[in-house]
Parts: structure tokens; sequence; C-alpha cells
């Protein structure tokens, strides 16, 4: 398993390590890439390219939903969506990775930051190379997975 740990810039920018863009081919040439972020849970997301969404009927669903604007609400204003229907929305999010140097970039959207409780300037994310993705990891979230002994693992 490849990973690697990053600062987050005053920017809310990310270095993308070479030792995980090896294993992720869409990321090339000298031009800014629009992509996608996933969010698996509270304090991981994962990098995916405009193709994997388009091509997963979840993904699209879920990027089609932004994209549309939502229909009145049937009952009363008194009554809410459920707390993780509401925020559906916020579970594909757009992003930009830009070239810098022999590397990439990506900035991570203010949503996102506030969620994973980022502090630009402060924080450092754990990028991991998962099922051939590039997953983002709070260090929270790594450090709760890590807590799980080994010996209930295996």
């Amino acid at each position: 398993m490849e990973a690697a740990v990053a600062k987050v810039d005053q920017d809310s920018r990310v270095l993308l390590p070479q030792s995980l863009l090896r294993h992720v081919v869409w990321i090339k040439g000298a031009e800014p890439i629009q992509a996608w972020l996933l969010l698996g849970g509270i304090g991981r997301c994962r990098l995916l390219a405009p193709q994997e969404v388009e091509a997963d009927p979840r993904c699209r669903s879920l990027r089609l939903r932004n994209e549309t604007e939502e229909a009145p609400i049937a009952g009363h204003i008194s009554e809410f969506e459920d707390d993780a229907s509401a925020i559906l929305g916020l579970r594909l999010l757009d992003v930009e990775i830009t070239p810098r140097g022999p590397g990439w970039r990506l900035t991570l959207p203010k949503i996102l930051i506030a969620i994973m409780q980022i502090r630009p300037k402060e924080s450092t994310v754990a990028l991991l190379l998962s099922h051939g993705h590039i997953e983002i990891w709070s260090m929270d979230a790594l450090r709760t997975s890590v807590a799980i002994p080994i010996s209930e693992l295996i």
C-alpha cells in the first residue's frame, strides 16, 4: 500500500506525491484537470476522474442531483428530510487539480475543509492509494482506523 502525509497550505491546496501519481494514469498533461471528490465518511474521500463518475450509475446520480433543481417539497414546510438525505449532494464535490512543476496540487473545497476539521497552513492529511484511487484521509480518521487492534482484522 502506498501512503504519504501532506501539509495543507494556506490556500487549502495539497501536493499530490509522485509515488501515488504514478498509479493514477488520468492525472497527466500540462493543463488543470477537473475531477471529483467522493466523500465516503466524515474523514475520508476518494479522488475520481470525470469519466469514472459518468461510468458509475451511483456517482452519476449524485452528480445529476447536484446539477438539477430539486422538486418542490411535497409535504408541509415544517417537515424535514432526514439528515443523510439532506446533505447527499455534499458527498460528491467537484475539484480542480493543477500542475506544479513535476507534481500536481489539489485544492480542497471549503465545505470539505470544514467537515474534516482541517486547518489550512496547520493541518496535514494522509494520502493513500486504495483500489487504484488516491484517497484523502483526515489524521483523526486515520488514527481512529489504526486504533482497531490488528488481531480483530486478520
